[in-house]
């Protein structure tokens, strides 16, 4: 391929700021006060879903809809980070959203081999990986880790750790999922 070819081809797609995809512009839409970020119709949609009709009445400056809808009126405050979510890898997207409702998430959107997980604001992402990927892991602060640790041990929650005090001043375990990835539960310890 010459290199104007492959500048054509790249300018006639666009990486969607929510999930990372790259797509044809026809797939996506510019945010209206971020220019040059992008999201995709997928990404829109969940955002929507989660929203809800209730909730976007109610709460709609805290949803990401919310957002959404401020930066395509104008009315974004600011362009600094809203969240961090680690998207980890799955080789199997069934049994990874089973493994995480057995652990108390949600799913909340699944499109085209990306599975979303959310337990309150926390949020999970996973793409579908269909060769051994190395796994992934991440840390998630929570109110009291030792409660957490407990409920999901009652509730036989494969793949959950032992419970300690770090040095450091936390209480923490790990949640090893079946493709291998850890997810770090900590709170501050008493």
């Amino acid at each position: 391929m010459t290199a104007a070819a492959e500048t054509v081809r790249e300018s006639d797609h666009e990486h969607c700021g929510c999930c990372g995809r790259q797509l044809p512009k026809s797939e996506v839409v510019e945010l209206g006060n971020t220019p040059g970020v992008f999201i995709c119709v997928g990404c829109a949609i969940w955002a929507a879903r989660r929203a809800g009709p209730a909730a976007a009445l109610r709460q709609l400056r805290f949803t990401p809809l919310g957002t959404l809808v401020r930066r395509l009126a104008g009315s974004s405050t600011g362009a600094g980070p809203r969240a961090a979510i680690p998207i980890l890898p799955s080789t199997d997207l069934d049994r990874t959203a089973a493994f995480y409702v057995a652990a108390g998430f949600t799913e909340t959107g699944r499109h085209q081999g990306y599975l979303l997980m959310h337990n309150n604001d926390v949020e999970l992402h996973f793409s579908l990986e269909p060769t051994d990927p190395a796994p992934g892991q991440c840390f998630i602060h929570v109110t009291d880790a030792l409660k957490l640790w407990k409920q999901l041990r009652h509730h036989a929650t494969a793949g959950v750790g032992p419970i300690a005090d770090q040095d450091y001043g936390l209480r923490e375990f790990v949640l090893t999922d079946p493709d291998g990835n850890r997810v770090r539960f900590g709170s501050p310890a008493r």
